[in-house]
């Protein structure tokens, strides 16, 4: 069974994730969500594309753990999730991510990417990358952006996760109901443009902002005891032994 399926029906594109049992985006994962999007970006024959989870309860758990042990694996992790992140910012007509359940770590970076979220009540959200002594570099590049500056901060520093309600009334603005025919009814050419200037080049404003920080997570973060410790706590299902070192 595919793990990414694309279906185009009545000019509404639709990504679905299912990797079950939590959607894990793993590298591969990602690489193929790419893909299909890069399908879609050559493509005329739908107005909106939405991402959703097929899987009943479950948006994505986010990044694998295991993925952010050992340097080539890091490298590997961020380079497709990034890549696929500035895919997203290239489609040419509106996205939309539809959440259930949790969206955390990876997954909420990519929603971020979208030009809408909307989600049910049983959604929650957040950047849990700190309790595992990792950091979110594409969030710390879109929060600031998508949310107000401060509850960004707290998201990125704390690693709370928060509740649907939870974030809109910080100011999140997340909607609760996707609008998907209305785009139908809309005019693909005048949609595309007003697209593309209300984007104005943010793919590659994100990569030129995000590289920095790849590059200081590869030469900064993974020198340190707890970037490995973390995650390897996790894995093993124990409490991890920090030794709250800094890079010097």
């Amino acid at each position: 069974m595919a793990q990414v399926e694309t279906t185009v029906q009545n000019r509404v594109a639709r990504v679905r994730l299912n990797a079950p049992p939590l959607n894990v985006l793993t590298a591969a994962l990602q690489d193929e969500i790419r893909e299909a999007f890069e399908a879609l970006r050559n493509q005329d024959d739908h107005n909106v594309v939405s991402l959703e989870s097929a899987l009943e309860g479950t948006f994505s758990a986010g990044a694998d753990v295991a993925e952010h042990i050992g340097e080539d694996n890091c490298r590997r992790m961020l380079t497709s999730a990034h890549g696929l992140i500035a895919e997203v910012l290239r489609c040419p007509v509106p996205t939309v991510c539809t959440v259930n359940g949790p969206c955390l770590g990876g997954a909420f970076e990519l929603a971020l990417a979208f030009d809408q979220v909307v989600a049910g009540p049983d959604a929650r959200f957040g950047v849990p990358e700190i309790t595992l002594g990792c950091l979110p570099p594409a969030a710390m590049v879109l929060m600031p952006h998508k949310l107000p500056p401060m509850l960004a901060s707290e998201l990125v520093q704390s690693g709370r996760v928060l509740s649907l309600h939870e974030l809109n009334e910080r100011g999140a603005g997340f909607g609760r109901e996707p609008n998907l025919p209305r785009y139908a009814d809309l005019p693909r050419g005048p949609l595309v443009e007003a697209t593309r200037l209300l984007r104005a080049g943010a793919a590659e404003r994100f990569l030129s902002a995000v590289g920095p920080i790849e590059t200081a997570y590869m030469e900064r973060l993974l020198t340190l005891h707890d970037a490995k410790e973390g995650p390897e706590a996790f894995l093993a299902k124990r409490k991890p032994d920090w030794d709250h070192v800094s890079y010097r």
